[in-house]
């Protein structure tokens, strides 16, 4: 081997060692931001816990959505709890205006029959040791196709309309935001209601 020949031979070690130095670095920088990543997501995006004393504060629904084209929301629950979220803006809106069976039988209105709860839910009537815990809205309201148990029924337009997971949140979600941009018209670039031009506003696309 002549001395041209093993310099080249060093160059080429040492630009091969370069560039598995800079391929190991880029992996690990990837690795640690998808970790992070995952983890940030995590926090943010929880998912709905079957039952809980815990107020969450970003969920994700209809995380498994059975739309050809849209996929889950992200839902901010503290905001939706802690800042002036009714209609006019003016006041924090009420635990049972999403929990609707966490109140007294009596305070009920059609079409709601359901009552879990002798006292109207709050988040301070929560922390009572005694009180019983939020079920998530699945514990009732199931997924379309699931037949584990009847689905809440109402009428609508003179027929039967099944509250399934999608129906019932669609159905609770456009009545707050219609509402709201009614009374406030210059929301309609920041939520939907619904209307059907709206979805991109609040769904992931798939």
């Amino acid at each position: 081997m002549t001395g041209r020949e093993t310099e080249r031979t060093k160059t080429m070690k040492r630009v091969l060692i370069g560039v598995i130095v800079i391929l190991s670095a880029g992996v690990l920088l990837v690795i640690g931001c998808t970790g992070r990543t995952a983890k940030t997501a995590a926090v943010i995006s929880q998912e709905i816990p079957k039952e809980s004393k815990e107020q969450p504060k970003k969920i994700k629904l209809n995380s498994d959505s059975l739309d050809d084209k849209w996929g889950e929301v992200a839902f901010d629950h503290e905001n939706h709890t802690i800042k002036n979220y009714t209609p006019d803006g003016k006041t924090t809106g009420t635990c049972v205006e999403c929990h609707h069976t966490d109140q007294p039988k009596e305070k009920l209105t059609p079409p709601l029959v359901t009552s879990e709860r002798n006292v109207s839910l709050t988040a301070e009537g929560l922390k009572d040791a005694a009180a019983a815990p939020v079920k998530g809205c699945r514990s009732c309201h199931l997924q379309a196709g699931d037949d584990s148990k009847p689905l809440p029924v109402i009428k609508k337009d003179g027929k039967d309309l099944k509250l399934d997971n999608e129906v019932a949140y669609h159905t609770n979600c456009f009545a707050c935001h219609d509402a709201a941009i009614k009374a406030r018209p210059d929301l309609v670039t920041k939520i939907s209601g619904s209307d059907p031009k709206g979805c991109v506003k609040c769904h992931v696309a798939k």
